[in-house]
């Protein structure tokens, strides 16, 4: 009669419970910087309040901790009765008379336990953090209208007009150095005033909104739309005093928006979302209920991947930890594509929406009774054959190795090639893992937008394909943080650190190669950030415009708006040819009096090349400003000095620009808060290399100071002076972003606070 005991319960829960919550702090960390960053224009705006910004961070919690549960809990069973299993204590545990339903209760009820706090999660807190987040995003709309005019910024969000303003207060409102275009395709005319001075006045009444636009010493200019030889007589130019113009801003809509409270379907509890679907038909209705489905599955997936752990764990007579990371990646993959192809069958209607969101669950309850039910002689030679041909290749490469020295003498022992291949190992195991983790989170997002699309599926897969250097560089140091601390606490645990520091090995001299290998991924990460991850952030960035608008390209209304010292230029489009020649469309220049005060002359042309320090004008009609009239020439070619190109990385995120691109960029910006962000994108672009190195120098002395009583405990505080680190990291960005501080400051000061705890922990581990 096999025998219950609770002691042995409470050990099983000791074993998987670090593993479970290392793993839901470290994939909620990743999932909720990827969330944020959807939304940094709000985090690291100097306009809005703080409150607002604490609201966003909060909101977003629930639906990553939402997602991130169920793969903590299969990947915390897994692991850490994969290490029991290795260790034999599942054997040790069997022969003492306990059976495998006892070692599985404290798991299921663990799994049963999660899952009830998911549903809670899924029926309130997922909803409200929905609406929380609509509700920021108008109100942060509404507070960029208190001041929508910033100096070096072309602003076309106020009615038909576009205003540049050259320097002002942005806290007070008042600009100087105006210039503002206004196209009148009826007549045919443009319109340019240019002021020393001015601001906007607006009264409310009600919740309507009436805003003047007022300025002072105005001059303004007629200038026809087409060619201005063939309408000679409608350019014209006039000298204002003072000038009001009525203008519409989009307050109205907010605040229509934040009063009539529309609730979309992510917005709506279980209940709600089960009205909707049946009060709608069609599309509307699928989703409703797909959305729906999603919620409640997602709730019970925690005990589903409670059970499919523990069986899977069971059913093997041997693996460590690499080979449940291994099951455990490999379970989530296919539970996830059951889910999203269970999705697609039920938009396409091919089968009942129902039974598409059970797939997953179906196909699992599959898995576990094959697990617990077949064969097993069947099963076991199946994975014999597996196992054996594993092996032999180790075997194999164990084999080479040691009929070479090649990497013997390359390195200064067997010891350094063994610390190297392991903290490779772990690296691309992490990185893999993350990957995934990160890729099917992004795909979910996406789904509901690609599943309905035509070629949906093949745009989703390019989006993710050009994604993956733009993971890589964001998971790359937490994936060093875990390499680390898996090599060597895997190699403390088996007391090599120990034979090895006893045979006269400092401590030091045992991580010579750690941080080697680390400064060469550093140099790695340089080199995707410098050389892949600017073309493959401006594709990933178009396919997902593009998947979002249900397969349309996006289409860039209106021109484009550069100012430099003296000219305004306009155009339409950008081309880049052979060497750093650069071609554009319909070019209008607008050039100014060295004082920046008066408009003196137009230059338009069909087109424009830029080469080195000029610009080469095709056909061009030249207007000359003079004592409010208008001298018009046609010149067949023109040349325009300008040492820097004015058409080069226009309205660009830092993420598309190398590090010489960002700094070029950063010496155009004539806007206060573009040169903020530049600047510290580009600090951001040169600590790449050093980022790895300085996560192991205070991550390594936590795994070389371990007993075998306390590796649990020193570990968490690796991961919690981890989390501490990126959590100060953020805050600091973001204090250089909204110019509290100095950009290198807010970049580099992280880094040598967390170098010098390293070094510190470093002084007070035992050699």
């Amino acid at each position: 009669m096999k025998k219950f005991s609770w002691l042995i319960s409470k050990y099983l829960l000791q074993n998987i419970l670090p593993y479970f919550i290392f793993t839901w702090l470290l994939l909620s960390v990743i999932l909720f910087v990827q969330q944020a960053s959807r939304f940094s224009e709000i985090f690291f705006s100097i306009n809005i309040p703080k409150s607002l910004v604490w609201q966003l961070a909060i909101a977003l919690i629930p639906n990553v901790i939402a997602f991130t549960s169920p793969m903590a809990i299969l990947i915390g069973v897994i692991i850490g009765l994969s290490k029991m299993q290795g260790d034999s204590e599942l054997i040790a545990i069997r022969a003492s008379g306990v059976g495998n339903l006892q070692i599985a209760l404290p798991v299921l009820l663990l799994g049963l336990g999660l899952s009830g706090f998911a549903f809670f999660i899924n029926l309130k807190g997922v909803p409200l953090a929905s609406n929380i987040i609509r509700n920021v995003a108008l109100q942060t709309a509404f507070y960029k209208m208190e001041s929508p005019i910033e100096p070096g910024v072309f602003n076309t969000e106020i009615g038909d007009y576009t205003i540049y303003v050259k320097t002002g207060d942005l806290t007070a409102g008042n600009w100087n150095k105006i210039f503002i275009y206004n196209e009148d395709k009826k007549n045919n005319q443009a319109r340019l005033i240019t002021a020393e001075s001015g601001k906007i006045d607006s009264t409310i009444e009600g919740n309507k909104e009436f805003a003047e636009l007022v300025l002072q010493n105005a001059v303004t200019t007629t200038l026809p739309l087409n060619s201005a030889t063939e309408l000679k007589g409608k350019a014209s130019s006039e000298n204002i005093g003072e000038l009001r113009l009525s203008i519409k801003t989009k307050r109205d809509d907010i605040v229509k928006k934040l009063t009539q409270n529309q609730e979309t379907p992510e917005e709506l509890g279980l209940g709600d979302l089960a009205k909707l679907a049946n009060s709608t038909d069609g599309k509307e209705r699928i989703e409703a209920r797909i959305l729906w489905q999603r919620r409640v599955i997602l709730s019970i997936t925690p005990l589903i991947f409670a059970l499919l752990g523990t069986t899977l764990v069971l059913r093997f007579n041997r693996g460590g930890r690499g080979f449940g990371i291994f099951l455990a990646l490999v379970s989530l993959i296919a539970y996830y594509l059951f889910t999203l192809l269970g999705e697609q069958f039920a938009r396409t209607e091919k089968i009942n929406v129902f039974l598409a969101g059970f797939l997953p669950i179906i196909m699992s309850i599959l898995a576990i009774g094959w697990f617990s039910l077949s064969d097993r002689l069947f099963r076991r030679n199946f994975l014999s054959n597996v196992k054996n041909i594993v092996e032999k290749g180790i075997k194999s490469d164990r084999k080479s190795i040691s009929k070479s020295n090649f990497y013997i003498d390359l390195t200064t022992g067997i010891r350094d090639f063994d610390i190297i291949l392991n903290l490779f190992k772990y690296f691309l195991i992490t990185l893999a893992f993350l990957s995934s983790v990160y890729l099917i989170f992004t795909t979910f997002e996406l789904w509901k937008f690609a599943g309905s699309t035509p070629n949906g599926l093949s745009l989703l897969f390019k989006y993710l394909f050009y994604l993956v250097p733009f993971i890589y560089l964001q998971l790359a140091p937490s994936a060093v943080m875990i390499a680390t601390l898996a090599t060597f606490v895997i190699k403390s645990r088996q007391n090599e650190i120990v034979t090895w520091t006893a045979a006269g090995q400092s401590v030091y001299r045992l991580l010579f190669p750690c941080f080697a290998m680390m400064i060469l991924i550093g140099i790695v990460n340089w080199g995707v950030q410098e050389y892949i991850a600017p073309k493959t952030n401006q594709k990933q960035d178009s396919l997902r415009t593009q998947i979002r608008n249900k397969g349309n390209l996006s289409k860039k209304e209106g021109k484009y708006w550069v100012a430099n010292q003296n000219r305004i230029y306009s155009f339409d489009k950008v081309e880049k040819e052979s060497g750093s020649n650069q071609k554009v469309e319909n070019l209008t220049v607008y050039e100014f009096t060295t004082d920046n005060q008066r408009l003196s002359t137009v230059y338009k042309t069909p087109s424009a090349d830029w080469q080195s320090n000029k610009i080469e004008l095709g056909q061009t009609e030249k207007m000359v400003l003079r004592n409010q009239t208008i001298e018009t020439k046609s010149l067949p070619n023109l040349e325009l000095a300008e040492t820097e190109n004015p058409f080069n990385n226009l309205n660009q995120r830092p993420n598309h620009l190398t590090a010489a691109e960002t700094k070029l960029q950063l010496r155009e910006a004539e806007s206060e808060s573009e040169a903020g962000n530049l600047e510290v994108a580009l600090q951001k672009k040169y600590s790449t290399p050093f980022l790895p190195f300085i996560i192991t120098l205070f991550t390594a002395p936590f795994a070389l100071s371990l007993n075998r009583k306390g590796k649990v405990v020193t570990v968490g505080y690796a991961v919690g002076l981890w989390l501490i680190f990126t959590g100060i990291s953020s805050g600091f960005e973001q204090a250089g972003l909204s110019g509290n501080i100095s950009p290198k400051f807010a970049v580099w000061m992280p880094l040598f606070l967390f170098s010098t705890i390293g070094v510190y922990l470093f002084s007070r581990v035992k050699t």
